[in-house]
């Protein structure tokens, strides 16, 4: 797996997701909000041989803290005592989501007629669970995207792949830990 630690750039977009008419108002805790992310990640996938394709999964997990900072601010969902990122962590809890990922940007120097680039699928990374402040699991936490990517031919390279992920889901305050992933 390419586990993807750059970008060439990053967005995103938070709000409370609306509620029917006859819904009663969430507190601001059990809120749900609408999380837009979108950006471009710096794969750097090389085909490796002439007549077949070079296959691999390209882990994209946005920064999505400063959405949940922003959010969490704005609309005054309340903060544990202590210090995020000592004392808590904070994560996303998912009720739906729809990821989308494209060619960003492909290069290959000679014209090859065999070059070929490709996103296969996408789909959520494993979501993982961990424990709240209380002890208690917290399950479908957001922890970014799989990207099946391909490139064939010795020439070819895959440089970026673009992507927009949009979920639904809940802020949620956590200990540090991850206790499970689930596949």
């Amino acid at each position: 797996m390419i586990e993807v630690t750059s970008f060439d750039g990053q967005n995103w977009l938070i709000m409370p997701a609306g509620r029917s008419v006859s819904q009663a108002a969430p507190t601001p805790a059990d809120q749900e909000f609408l999380m837009v992310l979108s950006g471009v990640a710096l794969v750097n996938l090389p085909g490796l041989a002439v007549d077949d394709w070079h296959r691999d999964t390209a882990s994209i997990v946005p920064d999505i803290g400063g959405a949940l900072d922003s959010a969490i601010d704005l609309y005054g969902v309340p903060r544990p005592a202590g210090t995020e990122g000592t004392q808590y962590t904070t994560g996303f809890q998912l009720v739906n989501w729809a990821p989308f990922a494209g060619l960003g940007s492909v290069f290959a120097p000679h014209g090859t007629p065999d070059v070929g680039f490709a996103v296969d699928t996408w789909r959520p990374l494993p979501f993982t669970t961990a424990h709240n402040l209380a002890g208690q699991p917290v399950s479908q936490l957001f922890a970014g995207i799989a990207v099946d990517v391909a490139a064939r031919d010795t020439a070819a390279i895959l440089y970026r792949v673009g992507f927009q992920i949009t979920l639904l889901g809940r802020i949620r305050f956590l200990k540090e830990e991850v206790i499970e992933v689930k596949h």
